[in-house]
C-alpha cells in the first residue's frame, strides 16, 4: 500500500464517504429499531448487510475506482513513482478494510443491542461476525469487479439483481437459500450456527473470480482496457442495453413457477389418519372393510414411522383401490395431474408386504422429486421399500432372504449401480429380494439407527433448481457412514450363500425351466418373434419396442400363453429393437420370476 496515495484519497473523497457512513449510521439505527421485536438477534444486521452493505460499496466502488479513469486522474497518478499495481492495490484494500470497518461498527452496535435484553456468548457472536465479514469482502469484492467495467457497472448489477429474482421467483429459491446471502440465513440471524461449508466456499469462489478479474482489467495491456470501458456509453450501446432490459424483462413475465398441487383427496373407502399420512382404502371381493381399515391402519403406521425415521417433508394422502380381475402380483400407481398423493390399483388378494412396499417406496421417491430412483441410489430405495414392512417380521424378512438365495451365484461387479439393468435382467421379484439382502446386510453390519442416518442423508429432499448438481453423490454419503458399495457387494453375497445352505431343501423343489426367444423374417408376414418354455404349463411373456435412447423399458405390454410356444402379437420393423421377457410363476418363492430377458436387434 501507499501511505501518500491514502492520503490523497482521505482529502478527495472524505466529506463523500463521511456523509455515506452518517447515512448508513442511520439507516442502521432505524433496521436496529425496528428489527428488535422480529425474534432475531441479528436480525437488523442482517438487514442492513443485505441492503445499505451492497450500496455502500457501490459508493466506494464508484468513489475509489469509476471516478478515477472517467477524471483522468488515473494517469496522473499513473506517472508517479509508486507503479499501477501499488496503486490498484491500495485503492482495493482500502475499500476491503472500510466494507470491513463497516462490518465490524454495525456488528458491534448489534450485539449491544442485543445484549441489552439476553445473554449471549461471546463465542456465539463471533460467528456471527465472520459471517458478516466474509459477506463484506464478498460484496466488495464484486462492486471493485463492477466498477472497473465502467460504462457497464451498472449493467453487471442490474444482470445480478434480476438472476436472483428470477432465482427466487421462477425457481421458488427461497432469498436466504441464494449464494452468498446464504451467509446471512436463518442461523446467522439467531446467532445459533454457522451456514454451510459450501456458503464459505461459494464466498471465497466469487471473491477470487471477482478480485482477479479486476485485476486483469487495471494491470493488464498497461491498464487500456479500464481506460476504454470508463468512456461513455455510445447510442448503440445504451439502445442494446435498453432492449435487453425489456426482453429479460419481458420473458420474467412470461415464465411461471411451478404451480403446488392440492393434496389428493380420499372420499371413499375405509380410512385412517395419522400422525403425518391420510389412508383411504377402498374394499372390493375378497377385501373386505374389516380388512381395508386393518389395511389402512398398517399403511398409516408404516408412513408415520418412516417419514420420522428419514425426516421426510412430504406427506401426501394414500389411496389403496383394490380392483378385481388383477394379478395378485401386478401393482399399479395411477397418474394424479390436477392433485397430490398415492394412489394405487391392486388386487383384493395382492399379499398387503407388496402394498406395504409400494407406498414406502412411492413416498420416499415423491420427497426425492424421484432421484431417488437414480441409478446409483436405487438399489437402497428398493432395499429400504423392501425391508421397511419387513422389519420387526422374522419370517416376512426370512422369505425374502428365500428369494434372494434363488439368485445366481454370481452377479456383474457394477450391479448394484446399474440398477436399471439389474432389475431388467431379474425381474421384479428378485431384484427386490437382490435389494433387500444388500439392505438387510447394511442394517446387520451398521445397525438400524446407524443405517437409517444414511439413509436419512442420501433421501432427503433436494433442491428443486440448479443447486441440485452440487449434491453429495450416494458413495460420498454412504462413506459418512463407513460403507462402501462394494464391501457390502460382498457381504450380501456371503449373507445370500448362508441363506442359500438354509434354505436348500426350499430350493431343490424349484423346477428346472429353459426358455428362449427367437426371431424370423417370413415373407408377406414380416419379422415373428417367438418364445420357448420347458418346465412349465404356462408362463407370461412381456415386450416392448425400445426407443434409440431407451434404458428403462417400464411397464410392458403382458401376453399369457398356455403352452410350451407362442408367437407375440407384435410386427417390428428391421431398425427396431425390442425387449422381449419371460416369467414363471414360482410357488416355491411365491412370486413371479424372470427367466429370460433378452433385447433383439432385427439386422
Amino acid at each position: 500500500m501507499s501511505l501518500p496515495l491514502l492520503r490523497k484519497e482521505t482529502r478527495e473523497h472524505g466529506p463523500v464517504l463521511a456523509a455515506t457512513a452518517a447515512i448508513g449510521a442511520l439507516a442502521l439505527f432505524t433496521m436496529l429499531g425496528v428489527a428488535e421485536n422480529s425474534g432475531g438477534r441479528f436480525v437488523g444486521l442482517t438487514r442492513f448487510l443485505l441492503t445499505i452493505g451492497p450500496l455502500i460499496a457501490l459508493v466506494l466502488a464508484n468513489r475509489l475506482l469509476v471516478r478515477e479513469y472517467t477524471g483522468r486522474t488515473q494517469f496522473f497518478l499513473e506517472t508517479l513513482p509508486i507503479g499501477r499495481t501499488r496503486v490498484f492495490a491500495t485503492k482495493w484494500l482500502l475499500g476491503c478494510g472500510l466494507m470491513l470497518l463497516m462490518a465490524w461498527l454495525s456488528w458491534r452496535l448489534a450485539l449491544s443491542y442485543t445484549r441489552r435484553t439476553e445473554v449471549l456468548a461471546t463465542a456465539d457472536a463471533n460467528r456471527v461476525l465472520v459471517c458478516a465479514a466474509v459477506f463484506c469482502v464478498t460484496i466488495w469484492s464484486f462492486a471493485a469487479l463492477a466498477g472497473m467495467l465502467g460504462r457497464y457497472r451498472y449493467l453487471a448489477w442490474a444482470a445480478v439483481i434480476a438472476a436472483a429474482l428470477l432465482a427466487m421467483d421462477i425457481a421458488g429459491i427461497p432469498l436466504f437459500d441464494l449464494p452468498i446471502i446464504r451467509l446471512l440465513g436463518q442461523g446467522v440471524q439467531m446467532a445459533t450456527d454457522l451456514p454451510e461449508t459450501s456458503a464459505f466456499v461459494e464466498a471465497l469462489v466469487v471473491t477470487v473470480i471477482c478480485m482477479t478479474g479486476a485485476t486483469a482489467l487495471a494491470l493488464v495491456g498497461s491498464g487500456a482496457m479500464a481506460s476504454t470501458l470508463a468512456q461513455r456509453m455510445t447510442a448503440r450501446e445504451r439502445a442494446f442495453a435498453l432492449v435487453a432490459l425489456i426482453a429479460v424483462g419481458t420473458i420474467s413475465t412470461t415464465l411461471e413457477p411451478k404451480p403446488v398441487q392440492p393434496p389428493f383427496e380420499i372420499t371413499r373407502g375405509e380410512r385412517y389418519e395419522g400422525r403425518w399420512t391420510r389412508v383411504g382404502v377402498l374394499p372390493a371381493g375378497t377385501l373386505d372393510a374389516d380388512s381395508a381399515g386393518s389395511l389402512a391402519h398398517t399403511i398409516a403406521d408404516d408412513s408415520d414411522a418412516l417419514i420420522e425415521a428419514l425426516a421426510l417433508t412430504e406427506h401426501p394422502p394414500v389411496f389403496v383401490l383394490a380392483q378385481q380381475g388383477m394379478d395378485r402380483h401386478v401393482m399399479q400407481r395411477a397418474a394424479l395431474d390436477a392433485s397430490d398423493g398415492i394412489v394405487l390399483k391392486v388386487a383384493p388378494n395382492a399379499p398387503t408386504e407388496n402394498v406395504r412396499m409400494l407406498v414406502a417406496h412411492s413416498l420416499v421417491a415423491d420427497s426425492t422429486l424421484s432421484r431417488g430412483m437414480k441409478d446409483d441410489r436405487h438399489v437402497l430405495l428398493d432395499g429400504l421399500a423392501t425391508y421397511w414392512p419387513m422389519r420387526d417380521d422374522e419370517a416376512g424378512r426370512e422369505r425374502w432372504w428365500l428369494r434372494a438365495a434363488s439368485l445366481p451365484d454370481t452377479l456383474p461387479v457394477d450391479y448394484l449401480t446399474n440398477w436399471a439393468e439389474t432389475s431388467e435382467r431379474f425381474g421384479e421379484c428378485q431384484s427386490l429380494a437382490l435389494a433387500f439382502s444388500v439392505f438387510d446386510t447394511l442394517v446387520q453390519r451398521s445397525g438400524r439407527d446407524a443405517t437409517l442416518a444414511a439413509m436419512k442423508e442420501l433421501f432427503r429432499e433436494p433442491k428443486d433448481d440448479l443447486r441440485v448438481l452440487f449434491e453429495r453423490r450416494p458413495a460420498a454419503t454412504l462413506a459418512t457412514a463407513g460403507v462402501d458399495f462394494a464391501s457390502v457387494a460382498t457381504a450380501a453375497s456371503a449373507a445370500r450363500e448362508q441363506a442359500r445352505e438354509r434354505h436348500a431343501p426350499e430350493l431343490a423343489r424349484r423346477p428346472m425351466i429353459e426358455a428362449s426367444v427367437d426371431w424370423r423374417n417370413t415373407p408377406g408376414r414380416g419379422i415373428e418373434i417367438e418364445t420357448t418354455v420347458s418346465g412349465v404349463s404356462r408362463y407370461a411373456a412381456y415386450y416392448r419396442v425400445l426407443w434409440p435412447w431407451t434404458t428403462d423399458a417400464g411397464d410392458m405390454p403382458r401376453f399369457d400363453v398356455l403352452g410350451g410356444s407362442a408367437v407375440l402379437p407384435l410386427s417390428p420393423s428391421r431398425s427396431d429393437r425390442v425387449l422381449a421377457v419371460i416369467e414363471v410363476d414360482d410357488e416355491v418363492l411365491d412370486c413371479p420370476v424372470r427367466v429370460l430377458a433378452k433385447r433383439l436387434e432385427f439386422r
